[in-house]
């Protein structure tokens, strides 16, 4: 069964370089920010910072669930679902903590990236999933 499923989860991933190739451009270059600014962001303040911490579980944890996702149900737009329910408690979690943030430094200004990238990516998974809920 084991076997059965990597061999599921190689196919997954390889639909999902499909899927992507086949996306718009600024699609494609979005993903690329928001892996720069909220992966590469993460994992460089999360050694001194709880927020960076919190969103860099919430990014390690969004790999193995999106590609499960992908193995049971393909690529399509209820990718973003994964997004929904891992990044939603933490972009409210640093949106509260906000007021307590230097934003003048450097870890303010990635913070400021990071939070705004969070929520536009949370609005277009909502209009990503909705459709696709929609549509089914």
């Amino acid at each position: 069964m084991f076997t059965e499923f990597m061999d599921a989860w190689a196919i997954a991933q390889a639909d999902q370089e499909v899927y992507i190739a086949a996306l718009p451009q600024w699609v494609q270059l979005w993903m690329n920010w928001m892996l720069v600014v909220l992966g590469l962001g993460a994992l460089i303040f999360a050694v001194f910072k709880v927020e960076a911490r919190w969103l860099l579980l919430a990014m390690v944890l969004t790999i193995p669930a999106t590609m499960v996702l992908g193995v049971y149900v393909g690529w399509n737009g209820l990718w973003g679902i994964t997004h929904l329910i891992l990044w939603t408690p933490v972009a409210i979690y640093m949106a509260r903590r906000f007021s307590q943030i230097e934003v003048k430094s450097i870890y303010g200004v990635w913070y400021v990236m990071a939070l705004a990238t969070l929520w536009i990516s949370l609005l277009f998974d909502v209009k990503d999933v909705g459709q696709y809920l929609l549509s089914a």
